[in-house]
């Protein structure tokens, strides 16, 4: 362990820091080895002594909400924490779409994230920090920070709107710790004890565990990287001829056209791998070069981007999940002919403009579009570069690094939006949740602490479009987990997705479903939140009737058809033929399909389905569900 010659506290305790009202209020530090230490907060003044090893620990009184205050700690030295809030406090975990900050979501709630002036709701962020030998016990990383226009583009989306939701509906302040890492499997948040137990991380768990290890293949990692860009770049005749691809006068006498959107996999593009080029040319008109503002959509690519416009760099992305959004000065354009040239490095031949997204230039008033024909030419193609090491993927790595040296906050509950990095291997997904939820229990020293998670949105992968069912298999493990689960609630997110997108932009929908749940199971406000659940089903000889419960209102399809279908020996068979009544759901059989060949029946068992049922008083969808008959 090592010592410390001065005072210090671990990062959440600072300035702007929120307190969980009506539980005690544990403040900890470093010190040197045995010396007194004094903390002074509203009325209490209570003294310990650090131990040989300079640690030093209070417990103060329980508060309601209110503030700020200050604390002033006295040691070696003297430190005060200014503007102490005391209100609610939540963890949110899990992965990319707890993680998703406002900017990627802002189009969607514009005028909302513009007015926000929240000084009351703060967020603490961690940044991805795996950790292999012992768990961390000390946190040097993070702030607080105020939901204001300063601060909010980087909040989480969700953690934000739920933020909100109890702001406004319960007065008092709330603070958002955020740990959610993108990509990250269960695995990653779950205890290294818990995952030996079960048997099958022995190894790979022993493996991290030599530092020396870590550092080998983090450089094997970055020069196999480093390798194969340096010569995607070095080798790209888009940027060795002169002139340059990006620049407005090349000769394209030998470049093909492609109808932009598409995905790569259906044209002579199938399967490639390296760099290609893209140039369309558009009409600027003097009335355009009347707006005030410019930007670029370019829907969603893959993998990265540079994109140029009359021959300058105009905006570039690594990787592909985030929307194409690239702000352009009025100077950018011309009345005219204007060339888009965009460079687009594919590492893993799966590449594309993915369609259902906006390509277009937008203005104040209107928008030009950009798709349409295209002209492309190769610069460059290569192998498929080998697999990224993303060590925080590892098991227990982040549970170690980012949830252990928190385990002296006292929280009101943990939100938890995770699942799509396990859908590759979704059976047993509710085991490990549940494993999970006692493993954060324990260490935050409660096993009454509430658990909400956000079911799997809809969604299949634009590059390969085939349907494996593994989303389907994860949320049916999902609502499992619910009842496995002592205070636990699923809200689903099938109806907020977008097909082709794995982020639904959507969060404020989830944020109040979610905050629903809370309001009235942990602040006793509100009407209680019931998912939509077959309650029971009944077999006719040419029809099959679903009997809903949880409703407010009445059932409602959304305008694409709700996919059910039928087990009629080994054949599942997709109903066409529904009716609705209030609270059940008539599935009209085809003719040729027997009542008594039935066993089992299902609902939305789609990695993307495309319809759904819902109450149309609280709009909450139907929960999938397969079910035997």
């Amino acid at each position: 362990m090592t010592e410390t010659t001065q005072l210090v506290l671990p990062n959440y305790i600072s300035d702007g820091m929120i307190i969980q009202q009506q539980k005690p209020i544990v403040l900890s530090g470093k010190d040197k080895a045995s010396i007194p230490v004094t903390v002074e907060f509203i009325d209490e003044n209570v003294s310990t002594e650090t131990d040989a090893h300079g640690q030093w620990s209070v417990i103060l009184s329980a508060r309601p909400a209110g503030g700020p205050y200050t604390i002033h700690i006295s040691g070696s030295s003297d430190i005060t924490i200014e503007d102490v809030l005391i209100g609610e406090v939540w963890l949110i975990g899990g992965q990319s779409n707890m993680e998703l900050p406002i900017n990627r979501t802002y189009d969607e709630f514009k005028e909302e994230i513009d007015s926000a002036h929240y000084p009351n709701i703060r967020q603490f962020h961690l940044e991805m920090d795996p950790v292999f030998n012992e768990p961390k016990a000390f946190l040097k990383q993070g702030q607080w920070k105020e939901a204001v226009q300063e601060n909010i583009q980087d909040f989480s989306s969700l953690g934000f709107f739920y933020a909100k939701k109890l702001h406004e509906e319960l007065n008092v302040p709330v603070g958002i710790i955020h740990t959610a890492v993108g990509g990250t499997p269960i695995e990653a948040w779950m205890s290294e004890e818990t995952l030996l137990s079960l048997g099958n991380y022995t190894d790979e768990i022993a493996y991290w565990k030599d530092s020396k290890t870590v550092e080998k293949e983090i450089e094997k990692d970055n020069l196999r990287s480093q390798i194969w860009y340096d010569d995607l770049n070095g080798n790209d005749k888009g940027l060795k001829d002169e002139p340059k691809w990006y620049e407005e006068q090349v000769d394209t006498s030998d470049w093909k056209g492609l109808t932009i959107p598409v995905m790569f996999k259906d044209t002579e593009l199938a399967e490639f791998c390296g760099a290609v080029w893209f140039r369309k040319t558009f009409e600027i008109t003097e009335d355009d070069l009347e707006s005030q503002t410019y930007r670029l959509r370019l829907g969603s690519l893959i993998n990265g981007d540079e994109t140029f416009l009359n021959g300058k760099k105009v905006g570039e992305t690594g990787y592909r999940y985030p929307p194409r959004k690239y702000v352009i000065e009025k100077d950018d354009l011309k009345v005219g002919e204007n060339t888009l040239v965009i460079r687009l490095s594919i590492d893993a031949a799966n590449g594309g403009f993915i369609p259902t997204f906006p390509y277009q230039l937008e203005m104040d008033t209107h928008s030009l579009s950009l798709e349409g024909e295209w002209l492309y030419k190769v610069g460059y193609q290569k192998d498929v570069i080998d697999p990224m090491l993303f060590l925080h993927y590892k098991p227990a790595a982040l549970y170690k690094g980012m949830l252990h040296p928190l385990k002296e906050i006292n929280f009101k509950g943990f939100l938890f939006y995770q699942g799509e990095s396990n859908t590759g291997r979704p059976e047993g997904y509710s085991d490990l949740m549940k494993l999970m939820v006692e493993d954060w229990r324990s260490l935050f020293k409660d096993p009454l602490l509430p658990f909400y998670f956000v079911q799997l949105a809809n969604y299949i992968d634009p590059a390969v479009e085939t349907d494996d069912h593994g989303w389907a298999v994860l949320r049916n493990e999902q609502d499992q987990a619910r009842f496995t689960i002592d205070y636990s609630e699923m809200v689903p997110a099938y109806d907020c997705g977008i097909s082709y997108e794995l982020h639904p932009h959507d969060k404020k929908t989830l944020a109040h479903r979610l905050a629903a749940v809370a309001l009235n199971r942990d602040y006793k406000s509100g009407e209680a939140f019931e998912n939509l659940e077959v309650k029971s089903i009944e077999v006719a000889k040419d029809n099959v009737t679903l009997t809903v419960k949880g409703l407010k209102g009445d059932l409602r399809s959304s305008e694409n058809m709700p996919e059910f279908d039928v087990l009629s020996g080994d054949e599942w068979v997709l109903i066409n033929d529904l009716t609705f009544n209030r609270s059940t759901i008539s599935l009209v059989l085809p003719e040729h399909i027997g009542s008594d060949s039935l066993t089992a029946v299902r609902y939305a068992w789609r990695n993307d389905p495309k319809g759904y049922v819902y109450d149309d008083a609280t709009h909450l969808p139907l929960l999938p569900f397969i079910k035997d008959i």
